[in-house]
């Protein structure tokens, strides 16, 4: 999808919150799709999955100073649970030293979103295995009442363009944790193809 198509869509869109899953759409499935590729019933599916997502939330917050808006105990909660689940130093070793900075809504909406997403992942792995990222629970409050603030404010403007191009840049930043695990992982973490 085009820019100038994607920015037509939002004009549409009756509040910020349509245009930020307008604006987000097709990164988001190819995101999704990336992942898609991994077998979270397997222990190498679900640490690599792990990996990507330290890797990804590591950034985010470096990114936003911490503050996520609705989402920032969410942040701290899920970055404590990958680093006890993959050990304290996972995935530091390649961090930038400067990351762009993204306004916390877009941030709250990657990790809140995030948060429900796994939720319906985590199904896929076995009740025994449920460790780490896969033991957490999404904070659905955090999540609705960011949704309500995005739902009062306005689609257009320069705040609602912050905050959607950074909510692309977001994602952009797990999509690129994805590509850089998934290229040092194994044939065996991956579903095989039908």
């Amino acid at each position: 999808m085009s820019i100038p198509r994607r920015r037509a869509l939002i004009r549409e869109a009756a509040n910020l919150r349509d245009a930020l899953r307008l604006h987000t759409a097709e990164v988001h499935e190819t995101l999704d799709a990336r992942l898609s590729a991994l077998d979270l019933g397997t222990a190498d599916g679900r640490h690599c999955f792990s990996r990507i997502q330290l890797r990804g939330y590591l950034r985010l917050a470096a990114s936003c100073q911490g503050e996520a808006a609705e989402a920032t105990d969410q942040l701290r909660l899920v970055i404590a649970a990958l680093r006890e689940d993959l050990g304290q130093d996972a995935c530091t070793d390649d961090l930038p030293s400067l990351c762009p900075a993204l306004c916390p809504d877009a941030v709250a909406y990657v990790t809140l979103g995030s948060q429900l997403g796994l939720a319906m992942l985590r199904r896929s792995v076995p009740d025994d295995d449920r460790a780490g990222l896969f033991a957490l629970t999404p904070d659905t409050a955090a999540w609705r009442s960011f949704c309500e603030r995005m739902r009062l404010a306005a689609p257009t403007g320069p705040v609602a363009d912050s905050i959607l191009d950074d909510a692309i840049g977001a994602f952009l930043i797990f999509d690129e944790a994805t590509r850089v695990e998934l290229s040092h992982s194994h044939e065996k973490i991956q579903r095989p193809l039908p």
